[in-house]
């Protein structure tokens, strides 16, 4: 798992690198290179990690084993959680990215994002796709539910609007 873990960083902190090409202030600043610094939880409680889904076996989650694909949960029951469970759960596994949960209207769950920099402009287009996949996917599991409409300030890596799983294709 370590050797994933290290090939991952590495990816990530390439696509990091690349990312931040434009504004010298940002470049400089230390809060941009530690929150965006990939920790294995098994070294660090604190760690914020897209990579890692604190509870796959609870979540939808994108595998990134042999290319990036989106799984389902391990234990089955999604499906049986309350919006306010499947809520706390995305949030408990991807720290620097808040969801409110807004309101439900006919088959479309309504989501906030109040601060969306860390998924719209700090952990990349992969890191962006593997968060929307996994909270697209967890949410549509509520009964009735086809469609989330997201709400946040669109960014370089993420734009808000109304996803389904169609738009995740590319990860089945």
């Amino acid at each position: 798992m370590k050797p994933l873990l290290l090939f991952f960083s590495i990816i990530i902190f390439t696509l990091i690198i690349s990312c931040n090409s434009g504004d010298k202030e940002k470049n400089e600043s230390p809060e941009v290179v530690t929150a965006d610094t990939v920790y294995d939880y098994t070294d660090s409680s604190d760690a914020d990690s897209l990579l890692h889904v604190k509870n796959e076996s609870l979540l939808w989650h994108v595998d990134d084993s042999n290319g990036l694909r989106i799984r389902k949960p391990l234990i089955g029951g999604i499906d049986t959680m309350s919006v306010q469970n499947i809520i706390q759960l995305i949030n408990s596994n991807y720290d620097s990215i808040h969801v409110d949960f807004v309101k439900i209207s006919h088959d479309t769950i309504y989501v906030h994002i109040p601060d969306s920099k860390m998924l719209t402009e700090r952990i990349g287009s992969t890191g962006a796709e593997m968060f929307m996949a996994s909270a697209t996917y967890s949410l549509t599991e509520l009964k009735g539910i086809r469609f989330v409409d997201y709400d946040f300030i669109e960014g370089e890596h993420a734009m808000p609007g109304v996803y389904d799983r169609s738009y995740f294709k590319n990860l089945e």
